[in-house]
């Protein structure tokens, strides 16, 4: 299975060899949204930032649901935490309000929604461009007495009538969160994997200071976990951590490439990597030059690589026959 992930960027060490270097999980001064862990016991540990941005510190209490993917034989577990719980999920709404730079617009819009009965949870500001826009996004309760849906139209009537309660405000969008779809239905909603099957739901459980202890329930299904290598992905979107069993053979190595900012780049390298059987867990692209260089990122699993310890120099005597400048800038092992 291929996960993308957009949330890291990049980091361009030396060259190389897998004897040289292990590689400890994804570079420590990213900014990634996910990250590799070893289970410990029946605890999954938690990166900081992680927890931090999803909200999900030690002593939190969190709703979990477990389920099983089988597709051509092979099994596999996804665990889906999410500090809000099911009575909520039909309730959750996105609201995205754009407004001045100015003081007293995030006061303006929290009135605005305080005024309709809406309960704000988690959300972020930011300055999109100093002393003249910010955009405001916040994942909201409206409770039982908010008419949600006349937010919008109920905001442009106050703009056309110039109502100074609104003055500093610019745009209101809302949309309904897609937590209770993700919990009914796994985080992978538009998969083509047949087979899904939801197996246990748990929780209000607390987090503490190692992480996550999986409940018996989810043990009476998963059986020995203790050592299983896992990736966690976090969705910003919906506030919500899911967790995803690897295969017990798994081996992980962090591949980066410098490839030229052209159609066919990226083609060429993930191609090279599909003909070897490697399988990529995570990719991240950025472009350093415009239609000059590009960074390719990848932690891959090359288990199922026929001939693993040479996999390196088959790989750079690849990028050495293609056109154009090509350079495998980091291949080393992720130590858990």
């Amino acid at each position: 299975m291929d996960t993308t992930s957009h949330f890291s960027q990049v980091h361009k060490p030396e060259g190389l060899n897998l004897n040289q270097k292990t590689h400890k999980g994804p570079a420590s001064d990213k900014m990634q949204l996910w990250n590799f862990a070893k289970v410990k016991g029946s605890t999954i540990p938690i990166d900081r930032r992680l927890a931090e941005a999803m909200g999900m510190l030690e002593g939190n209490q969190v709703y979990s649901v477990l389920f099983r993917y089988d597709q051509s034989g092979s099994k596999s577990y996804e665990l889906i935490l999410s500090a809000f719980g099911p009575d909520s999920y039909r309730n959750l709404s996105h609201v995205t309000i754009h407004m001045r730079d100015v003081p007293g617009a995030l006061a303006q819009a929290a009135k605005f929604l305080s005024d309709r009965g809406v309960n704000i949870l988690n959300s972020v500001s930011l300055s999109v461009i100093s002393d003249l826009g910010m955009v405001w996004k916040i994942l909201v309760d409206p409770g039982f007495y908010a008419e949600l849906d006349l937010i919008e139209e109920d905001f442009m009537a106050r703009i056309k009538k110039g109502d100074p309660s609104v003055s500093k405000l610019d745009h209101v969008e809302v949309q309904r969160s897609e937590i209770g779809r993700i919990f009914s239905r796994g985080s992978s909603l538009y998969s083509s994997v047949s087979g899904k099957v939801e197996q246990k739901r748990a929780g209000p459980d607390p987090l503490n200071k190692e992480g996550y202890l999986i409940p018996d329930p989810f043990l009476e299904v998963l059986g020995d976990v203790n050592g299983s290598t896992v990736m966690i992905v976090a969705d910003p979107d919906n506030w919500i951590l899911t967790v995803t069993f690897l295969r017990r053979e798994s081996r992980l190595v962090h591949i980066s490439f410098s490839i030229p900012d052209s159609p066919g780049s990226v083609y060429n390298v993930t191609k090279a990597l599909a003909d070897e059987g490697v399988n990529l867990l995570s990719v991240f692209t950025k472009v350093h030059m415009y239609h000059q260089r590009m960074v390719l990122e990848t932690v891959a699993d090359i288990s199922r690589c026929p001939d693993q310890e040479g996999l390196r120099s088959r790989i750079s005597n690849y990028l050495q026959d293609l056109d154009g400048y090509y350079d495998m800038t980091e291949y080393s092992s992720v130590d858990l």
